[in-house]
């Protein structure tokens, strides 16, 4: 499927079906990873996605879990081609740390790191796990605000599909987020990439859209608990925000078998023009 909108961006890009397209060493996004604040720079959660998938990639002397990813957002990420660059800094068998980078050009646009600890099997023993399960909406359904009605919808917004309960919205919890589309175009999304996906989306909850301001989220921070089961991840939290322009965001990231992440990030607030 084509983008209907070309000329929206800074360049060619492939077609939509994934967010990227790998070309030898080198990730080439397509229209769908477009934010909804520049056309020409991405939604944070499509290079986080990418960075979670780069890193799971990496071999580990045993089998591991991410319990921790950061990713910083340093500079918007243009519709362009990105470089990666992964590092091992510090190898083990029972903890291992990986950094991986996306460069454009030579400048370094967002850069990641996560925490990986070696895997048991505790089944068991009687532990809190956190697992609540939560069932998907009764009668599940889109929200009835769609906060792109009347302009142009950025290509991140046909990436994912969104449910709700009772009046919902977008940016107000609960919701329920399934990324439509693979990652790296012929490789199917990971439990990791797609938690950091929809933990992106986070940004604005908790805010009410009527305040005389705006913002932008300039980290993102996952724990990791366990990789969801299902596509469908849930999303609620909280956010605040300060009078010096800070402002924070807490959620949790759930899918029907209870528990899987908690997030946070820091939020650039600015008011409206």
């Amino acid at each position: 499927m084509s983008s209907p909108f070309p000329d929206r961006v800074a360049r060619n890009v492939p077609e939509d079906d994934a967010l990227f397209h790998q070309d030898g060493d080198v990730y080439i996004p397509t229209h769908l990873t477009e934010g909804p604040w520049d056309p020409n720079a991405q939604f944070g959660g499509a290079p986080a996605a990418l960075l979670a998938t780069l890193i799971e990639e990496v071999p580990s002397l045993v089998p591991m879990q991410v319990a921790r990813f950061v990713v910083d957002l340093m500079r918007p990420v243009p519709l362009d081609a990105l470089v990666p660059r992964v590092r091992i800094v510090r190898e083990g068998k029972r903890i291992q740390v990986v950094t991986a980078s996306l460069l454009s050009g030579s400048i370094e646009m967002v850069r990641s790191s996560a925490l990986r600890i070696r895997r048991l099997d505790l089944g068991n023993m009687d532990l809190p796990d956190g697992a609540s399960p939560t069932p998907l909406p009764g009668s599940p359904r889109p929200s009835e605000e769609e906060p792109f009605a009347g302009r142009h919808a950025p290509g991140s917004r046909r990436a994912v599909e969104y449910l709700f309960e009772g009046k919902g919205g977008y940016y107000q919890d609960p919701a329920w987020v399934r990324l439509c589309v693979d990652v790296i175009s012929g490789q199917p999304a990971t439990p990791l990439a797609r938690l950091a996906y929809t933990a992106d989306l986070a940004s604005g909850i908790g805010v009410e859209r009527d305040l005389p301001v705006t913002g932008i989220n300039a980290d993102l921070s996952i724990n990791v608990i366990r990789y969801p089961d299902d596509v469908w991840i849930g999303l609620a939290g909280r956010g605040w925000i300060n009078r010096t322009g800070v402002g924070q965001v807490q959620a949790h990231l759930f899918d029907t078998q209870g528990l899987a992440a908690a997030v946070s990030m820091a939020r650039l607030v600015d008011p409206v023009d």
